[in-house]
């Protein structure tokens, strides 16, 4: 990608600043759920860092990796913090923090237990924002379950006594519209009225 180009109005613009955050879900051979995600700053120009010196065009100013391990209940088992690239030697500080979030659930109340368990200013920014996008990976990862060949990835919850965790979370999960009421009608909000009422 070329560091000048238009966006889609014709405006011409250059780059200044590329994030990447990737995640990557696997199940693992003892049966626990594993995001990896990976969160890396680039610039495309050079520049002197304070505590790093001189810095090549594409050096990462942030190269921050997460590994968060969770058993079939989203209890966290086991994390790991990566901080490979940082613009202050005091970010390694912050390398064990997840280790705080062990035997923690991670589903409704999520983002205020972590609030609870790891105090803004005893964390890095950036690995508090990577926990978003590998929390919604793990999810996504474990939707089709351990053997998910030939089968979408609803199919084994049709029978649930609990809501899933996406049932209210969107606008198409909401419990009112057309999607829970065709997939989950035990949780549609027209389903308990109906239920009241007789």
């Amino acid at each position: 990608m070329s560091a000048t180009d238009t966006n889609a109005d014709g405006k011409g613009r250059r780059l200044m600043h590329r994030r990447s955050v990737e995640c990557l879900g696997y199940l693992r051979d003892d049966g626990l759920w594993e995001v990896e995600a990976r969160l890396v700053d680039t610039k495309p120009y050079a520049r002197h860092e304070r505590y790093r010196g001189e810095l090549r065009p594409e050096d990462p100013v942030h190269d921050i990796r997460l590994r968060l391990a969770v058993d079939d209940s989203f209890t966290i088992r086991e994390t790991g913090t990566t901080m490979a690239s940082t613009p202050y030697p005091s970010c390694l500080d912050v390398e064990g923090i997840l280790q705080r979030l062990v035997g923690e659930r991670i589903g409704k109340g999520w983002r205020e237990l972590v609030r609870r368990k790891i105090g803004r200013l005893e964390t890095c920014t950036h690995l508090a924002e990577l926990l978003g996008p590998a929390v919604t990976t793990l999810f996504q990862t474990a939707t089709s379950g351990k053997d998910p060949q030939g089968r979408g990835s609803l199919d084994r919850q049709q029978d649930l006594k609990e809501p899933p965790f996406f049932v209210g979370g969107c606008h198409s999960w909401r419990l009112d519209g057309p999607v829970v009421a065709e997939m989950f009608p035990q949780f549609a909000t027209k389903a308990v009225e109906a239920k009241q009422e007789t």
